[in-house]
C-alpha cells in the first residue's frame, strides 16, 4: 500500500495516471480505509488541476463527481483538498467561461450543484472563487451563490484596496462583492430576503464609510420594499437624511420622483453639485442630459454631454452608448454648453428632506462669532446650539424643520429666516419701560403685566436709560447660574 506522500510526490513529477492506477488499487482493497480515499482524493486534485488548465469541462465534472463519491472524506479533517479543489474550480471559472459563452450559465450553476454541499471557510480560495464569480453579474443563481458563499468569508485583505499597474486605486473586493450581491436581490425583488441583507450592507456602511457604493444600493433595496412612491419616500427619507452630502442619495431619490420631472430634475443637480469626484458622476450626468433634451434645452444638455466625455477620455473608458449617440445627432454642433442653473434645485430638495419632519419658529438668543453657532431658542423650555448657512444675529427669527434622534437631540434638515407668529408661548414682542437703577447694569422692562430682565450687554448695546418707552422682542429663555427659565429681552426698538 502507498502513502499520500508517495502519491503526492508522483503527481507532482507528472505520473498521475500512475498514481491514480496505485491509489484505486488500494482503495479497491481497503474501501473503508481513510487514508486510501485520502491517496484517492489527491490524486483526483491533480487530475482536476490538468482538466483546469486545459479547459476539459466533462473531465472536470467527472473528476470532481468521483471526489465527492469519496464518502469518508471530511471537509473538517480533509480541507486541504477540497479548498485546492476549489481554487481550480475557480482558475477553470476565470480562464475559460466567458461572458459571451452561451452556456456560461449552465456551466456556472453545474458547478456550483458539486461545490455547494460544503462549507467553505475564509480562505484565499474561497476570496478567488467570489472573485471570478462576480463578473457573472446575469446569472440567475446568484444570490443563492450569496448565500452558500457566506459574506462573513471575506479576509481581511478582500476589504483592502489595491493598486492597479496604472496608480489607480480599485474597489475592494468586499465592496464588490456586497453590491454584486446587492443587485443579485433587486433583480429577484425578494423582500425578505433584502430585509435580511439590509443589516449586513448597514454594518459594511458603518464599518467602512471610504466605500462610495454601498450606501447607494442600500437605498435602492429600500425601495425595492415600498409599494409606491409614498411607501418608497417613508423607507428611504430618514437614511437620506444621514446621508445628505453623498450625490448617490440624490441619484436615487431622482428614481423616486420619475414621474414629477421637475423633482427629479432637482435631485439629479443637487447630486451633480456635490462634492462627488467626477468619475463617480457619469450617470448622473447622463441623466441630466437625457432630461433637458426631453426640455428642448439642448445647450444644457451639451455641458453635460460635454462633461462626460472629458471624464471617461481623462479615464481612458469607452463612452456610453448614449452619449456616442447624442455627439452625432445634428444639433449637437450647433449648440453651446450652457452650465446655467434655472430652477432652485436647493430649495426643492430640502423640501423633500423635509417632508414629514416637525416643523417649529426658533429665536436666536447668542451668536458665537468665531464657531459660526447661533443659541435658539425653538420651543417652551427648549434650547439648541446650530450652524447656520446664512448669517444670523441676535434677535433672528428662523423657521426650521428638523428630526429628533434617539438620544432626544434635534437634527435640523433646512432652516429659512421668517416672521415670528403671534401666538407663541415662548417669544413675543411687548412694549413697556425700561427700569434701571444708576448704581447697576442692567435693567428690567416693565409692564402692566409683568417685569423682564434686560442683560447688561442689551443696555449697552442700545443705550438703555432709565424710563425709555420701548418695544423689546422677549423670549423664554434659561438661566444657567439660577437654573432656571425666564422672560429675558433679546432686542429692543425704542
Amino acid at each position: 500500500m502507498a502513502n499520500v506522500k508517495e502519491i503526492t510526490t508522483m503527481c507532482k513529477a507528472g505520473q498521475v495516471q500512475t498514481a491514480y492506477d496505485i491509489a484505486k488499487a488500494d482503495f479497491a482493497a481497503m474501501p473503508t480505509n481513510v487514508w486510501t480515499q485520502r491517496e484517492v482524493g489527491w490524486v483526483l486534485y491533480y487530475m482536476i488541476k490538468n482538466d483546469s488548465e486545459v479547459g476539459n469541462y466533462p473531465k472536470l465534472l467527472e473528476h470532481i463527481d468521483e471526489l465527492n463519491s469519496l464518502d469518508l472524506l471530511t471537509f473538517n479533517n480533509d480541507s486541504m483538498i477540497y479548498d485546492s479543489v476549489q481554487f481550480q474550480i475557480a482558475s477553470f471559472i476565470k480562464n475559460h467561461i466567458s461572458l459571451t459563452d452561451i452556456e456560461a450559465s449552465s456551466k456556472l450553476s453545474t458547478l456550483f450543484m458539486k461545490l455547494k454541499c460544503y462549507e467553505f471557510k475564509s480562505s484565499k480560495s474561497h476570496s478567488f472563487l467570489l472573485q471570478t464569480i462576480l463578473k457573472f453579474v446575469n446569472w440567475p443563481e446568484m444570490a443563492d451563490f450569496f448565500d452558500w458563499w457566506n459574506l462573513g468569508n471575506l479576509t481581511q485583505e478582500d476589504y483592502t484596496p489595491y493598486i492597479n499597474q496604472k496608480g489607480q486605486k480599485m474597489m475592494t473586493l468586499a465592496e464588490r462583492a456586497y453590491i454584486a450581491n446587492s443587485k443579485a436581490l433587486l433583480s429577484q425583488n425578494d423582500p425578505m430576503r433584502i430585509k435580511e441583507f439590509l443589516p449586513k450592507l448597514d454594518w459594511l456602511m458603518n464599518n467602512y464609510k471610504e466605500m462610495m457604493y454601498p450606501g447607494y444600493f442600500y437605498g435602492k433595496l429600500l425601495l425595492a420594499l415600498g409599494s409606491n412612491r409614498d411607501d418608497a419616500l417613508k423607507a428611504i427619507i430618514p437614511f437620506a437624511r444621514k446621508k445628505v452630502t453623498e450625490f448617490w442619495v440624490w441619484q436615487l431619490l431622482s428614481d423616486v420622483f420619475t414621474n414629477d420631472e421637475e423633482k427629479q430634475l432637482a435631485c439629479l443637480l443637487r447630486a451633480v453639485h456635490s462634492r462627488a469626484q467626477e468619475n463617480f458622476l457619469g450617470k448622473v450626468h447622463i441623466k441630466l442630459a437625457n432630461l433637458y433634451i426631453k426640455r428642448g434645452q439642448l445647450n444644457s444638455a451639451r455641458f453635460h454631454i460635454d462633461a462626460v466625455t472629458r471624464c471617461y477620455a481623462s479615464q481612458g473608458w469607452r463612452l456610453p452608448n448614449e452619449i456616442d449617440c447624442w455627439i452625432h445627432q445634428p444639433w449637437f454642433n450647433s449648440t453651446t454648453p450652457d452650465e446655467l442653473v434655472a430652477i432652485n434645485y436647493k430649495s426643492i430638495t430640502d423640501a423633500i428632506l423635509c417632508d414629514g419632519a416637525e416643523e417649529c419658529i426658533a429665536v436666536v438668543t447668542y451668536v458665537d462669532q468665531n464657531a459660526h453657532k447661533s443659541f435658539v431658542i425653538y420651543g417652551k423650555e427648549k434650547r439648541t446650539v446650530q450652524k447656520f448657512r446664512f448669517k444670523a444675529q441676535v434677535g433672528s427669527i428662523v423657521k426650521l424643520h428638523y428630526v429628533v434622534d434617539d438620544a432626544g437631540r434635534i437634527n435640523v434638515l433646512n432652516s429659512t429666516l421668517a416672521q415670528l407668529p403671534s401666538d407663541l408661548d415662548y417669544a413675543k414682542y411687548v412694549e413697556g419701560k425700561i427700569d434701571k437703577r444708576d448704581d447697576k447694569e442692567f435693567a428690567f422692562l416693565k409692564t402692566r403685566s409683568f417685569s423682564c430682565f434686560v442683560s447688561p450687554n442689551i443696555v449697552r448695546k442700545y443705550a438703555l436709560k432709565n424710563g425709555d418707552n420701548v418695544k423689546c422682542l422677549i423670549v423664554y429663555d434659561h438661566d444657567k447660574k439660577k437654573n432656571s427659565w425666564n422672560w429675558v429681552c433679546v432686542n429692543v426698538e425704542k
